[in-house]
């Protein structure tokens, strides 16, 4: 259920980000050098970067705040962090599915470095006592990569796993941003954890989908060379924990 101000509808997407939908044509953003800082409607400030608010049962402290379209209809989104490529390339070297690890519930993100590891791949949740999750806790001491389990702050948690030795190449090929030179099996790996068709977004990078580097080139106004990624190389200071963020 969607809690109501006035006339505009917030409700969590995620962990990370929560959405204002209805009314929003009421809303006035503010921006600095085109990047949104805050929000207005009736006349007051509704949100602004830097600003902890409480959206039904999440907290979230505002980092970034961005307009969107879809079919016509405008909303926002507002993110405490931005999802890191990680979560999307490496966490599936893990196994399973990513709705079997809480990923739109608690699932904040994953890293491939800590304070003290230096490459690893990082699960950070916020803490819940929900029994569910607990079970899954319990679940993921057991991994054979499992290395350690820490709470960061009071209301977050973090689980550290070793690389594991089958995916050593493809972690380096992640580190060097070769995604379509994944091996085979891994990519269809990455492909079932997200539950993605050939068609969608994610095997459009690891597949260098002719389509959408015409699109690309077009929108860029360049000719990308054969060996070119569609997608660009992971920036480690946004793949590695900083804990001032998830305060």
């Amino acid at each position: 259920m969607a809690v109501k101000c006035d006339q505009l509808i917030y409700n969590p997407v995620n962990a990370l980000t929560f959405r204002i939908t209805g009314g929003t044509k009421i809303i006035i953003p503010h921006s600095v050098d085109g990047i949104i800082k805050s929000l207005e409607a009736s006349d007051t400030i509704i949100f602004e970067v830097g600003e902890i608010v409480k959206i039904k049962y999440f907290k979230y402290k505002i980092k970034s705040i961005t307009r969107k379209y879809k079919k016509g209809v405008l909303y926002y989104d507002l993110s405490m962090a931005k999802r890191t490529k990680a979560s999307t390339f490496i966490m599936p070297m893990l196994g399973g599915a990513r709705r079997l690890f809480f990923w739109t519930r608690l699932f904040l993100n994953c890293f491939i470095k800590t304070e003290k590891e230096k490459l690893c791949i990082a699960l950070l949740y916020r803490q819940s006592d929900d029994p569910l999750f607990v079970k899954f806790e319990k679940a993921l001491s057991k991994f054979r990569s499992f290395n350690k389990v820490y709470h960061p702050t009071e209301n977050t948690i973090m689980f550290i796993f070793n690389i594991p030795k089958t995916c050593q190449k493809d972690f380096k090929y992640f580190i060097y941003g070769k995604y379509s030179k994944l091996s085979a099996q891994y990519k269809i790996d990455i492909m079932r954890f997200h539950d993605q068709a050939i068609d969608d977004e994610i095997a459009q990078f690891l597949y260098k989908d002719p389509k959408r580097k015409e699109q690309m080139e077009h929108k860029l106004g360049v000719t990308f060379e054969d060996e070119t990624e569609l997608l660009s190389i992971m920036n480690m200071n946004e793949e590695s924990f900083k804990i001032e963020e998830y305060v």
